[in-house]
């Protein structure tokens, strides 16, 4: 369910996304925010679509669900979780824009959504905040990647075991 509630800047403060954004752009930002409801289990991005929005975690908790395929084998692997103040689906701002993983709602959460045009609105308006938004998520997507190349080599080490 999504309201279109006003969204306060403390909420932004605390995302890793906008970590160092002073208060004047986190105002324009959060007038371009809505809020959306989601149940456990509930999927609040899928896994190969191309996002218009960008999620931000108000409560609750998120699992980052990637789908591995093999010629024998598919199993959906819970990769890393998001807890408040984590983006999600910011591959929405990245081309070729397709997330490479789904995010599911491990319990009820309160999801910030902002959609990718008004963003990219405030970015061309000040180059300065995209240039701070980006460097912010390219620490973001380091640690995703850590975290995805630790939880593989596990998975990949159970199926040798199987296998064995």
């Amino acid at each position: 369910m999504e309201t279109a509630q006003r969204i306060p800047i403390e909420a932004l403060q605390v995302a890793d996304i906008f970590a160092g954004i002073p208060d004047s752009y986190l105002e324009q930002i959060a007038k371009c925010c809505a809020k959306r409801t989601y149940r456990a289990g509930d999927y609040c991005a899928m896994q190969g679509k191309t996002p218009d929005y960008v999620v931000i975690v108000n409560d609750g908790k998120l699992g980052i669900e990637m789908r591995v395929d093999t010629p024998r084998y598919s199993h959906n692997v819970i990769t890393g979780t998001l807890t408040k103040g984590r983006v999600g689906a910011w591959s929405a701002l990245v081309p070729p824009f397709v997330l490479p993983a789904s995010l599911k709602c491990l319990e009820d959460s309160d999801i910030i959504s902002i959609k990718t045009s008004d963003l990219q609105r405030i970015f061309k308006e000040n180059p300065a905040v995209e240039a701070m938004v980006m460097r912010n998520l390219a620490v973001v997507i380091g640690s995703r990647l850590k975290d995805c190349h630790a939880k593989l080599g596990n998975l990949i080490a159970e199926l040798i075991k199987l296998a064995s």
